[in-house]
């Protein structure tokens, strides 16, 4: 039976705080480095970014969503696939990176890009696009989420559950949304600091990682040589 589960330190509780705690702060992070990019798009523009941005339009989006997209996925994605792995060893930091990317690729192509690019050429606030560019994109939570759902069908019987956990955080960060505006409003507050309210999602999606990727969840599914195993197998018969 050695040969079917996974190593003994699979077993234990699923719920970890400091999982949990690094999961959040890591796409707090993001956040913040999004934010961030706004600020030094904004500051550092020069009069031919801003030509560029006026005259070809299309190809501004167009490297916009590629630097975000790439840094959504390749480091993002990277820094969450670390975390992953202290769950499911087996999982390929590629085939995450990759279910990460091009999703978010599409997310700073539809949202994101466009508004900040515009926002530029109207000499708007950049970084208020960015802010609100990235509450949109969780609007694209459950494209992702099918995504990276199935980079980790072969490492959780329940990988099904993180296109559900996508969907749950889209909800509760479109809640938290209108309920800080609506929040903002009543009490006469700025509402530059609304983007602030969805982050909480950030922890409903955490609880969804630890329970997602729970021991009993993956200790019993299949290592890759086993699986190679059982395909050459379902071949030569």
């Amino acid at each position: 039976m050695s040969g079917v589960a996974r190593a003994p330190d699979s077993a234990g509780p699923w719920w970890s705080w400091r999982l949990l705690g690094l999961w959040v702060v890591l796409n707090l992070s993001a956040f913040a480095v999004i934010v961030v990019g706004g600020v030094a798009l904004e500051q550092l523009a020069s009069d031919e970014t801003k030509d560029l941005a006026e005259n070809h339009r299309v190809l501004a989006v167009l490297i916009v969503a590629l630097i975000g997209g790439a840094f959504q996925g390749f480091v993002l994605g990277r820094l969450q696939w670390r975390i992953l792995r202290r769950r499911m060893p087996d999982l390929p930091a590629r085939r995450w990176v990759i279910a990460t990317f091009v999703p978010a690729l599409l997310v700073w192509l539809l949202t994101i890009a466009p508004g900040a690019v515009d926002t530029q050429v109207s000499g708007g606030d950049t970084l208020a696009a960015f802010k609100n560019g990235f509450i949109q994109a969780l609007v694209f939570g459950p494209l992702i989420g099918l995504s990276q759902a199935r980079a980790i069908r072969d490492d959780t019987t329940r990988w099904k559950w993180w296109f559900v956990a996508n969907v749950t955080t889209w909800l509760f960060a479109a809640v938290c949304w209108e309920l800080g505006k609506w929040l903002l409003d009543l009490l006469s507050l700025p509402k530059d600091i609304a983007p602030a309210f969805p982050v909480l999602a950030f922890f409903v999606h955490g609880v969804w990682m630890l329970w997602v990727t729970a021991p009993e969840a993956t200790a019993n599914v299949p290592r890759p040589a086993e699986r190679r195993t059982g395909h050459i197998g379902a071949h030569g018969a």
